[in-house]
């Protein structure tokens, strides 16, 4: 992996539920109906979308709010390896499971001592929310960044990504002409 971010999912859930604070005070100063108060209800929406992803994994799943998740930017070699692991019939959804999963180095539902497949179907039983939420980190992870540093900063590109579309499953993969959803 060219750069890994650990996310503790307690920590992750509160810095989701501050956003989402900020925004909805954002939406008091704003005009309803307008297009910049959409925009802001949306990007709110998104970020519950991925909390409550969150929050179910902690609480079903029994991880616990101090549970780790380590995810990474592959090099190519890793990406061209993972596209030969992509059963040909897959559609948009799986593909991004599979990133995700080649993206992870650790977790409580796989990682870097686990084969892909074993990643990837575990992945499949995760709360959809939480699996849009990786796939959101993953992408930040994967952009270049200009000053030849193999330190990322996940924070603010991620801020990007969660909160730039407005359909719950509409991030980007790999594959896309943008590292930002």
């Amino acid at each position: 992996m060219l750069t890994t971010e650990t996310y503790e999912l307690g920590t992750a859930i509160e810095k989701l539920n501050d956003r989402i604070d900020d925004l909805e005070e954002g939406l008091k100063e704003l005009e309803e109906g307008t297009d910049k108060y959409k925009a802001t209800e949306s990007r709110r929406d998104r970020l519950r979308y991925f909390r409550n992803g969150l929050e179910w994994q902690r609480d079903e799943e029994e991880w616990g709010g101090d549970a780790e998740i380590e995810l990474g930017a592959m090099t190519a070699g890793e990406r061209a390896m993972l596209y030969r692991e992509i059963p040909e019939v897959a559609g948009e959804d799986e593909r991004t499971l599979w990133f995700t999963a080649a993206s992870t180095a650790d977790a409580p539902y796989g990682g870097s001592d686990d084969d892909l497949k074993e990643t990837f179907s575990a992945l499949s039983g995760c709360h959809p929310a939480f699996t849009d939420w990786l796939e959101a980190k993953t992408n930040s992870l994967s952009v270049a960044e200009g000053n030849g540093s193999s330190t990322s900063s996940t924070e603010t590109t991620t801020e990007a990504s969660e909160t730039s579309t407005d359909e719950p499953n509409s991030t980007t993969t790999s594959s896309s002409d943008s590292p930002t959803a």
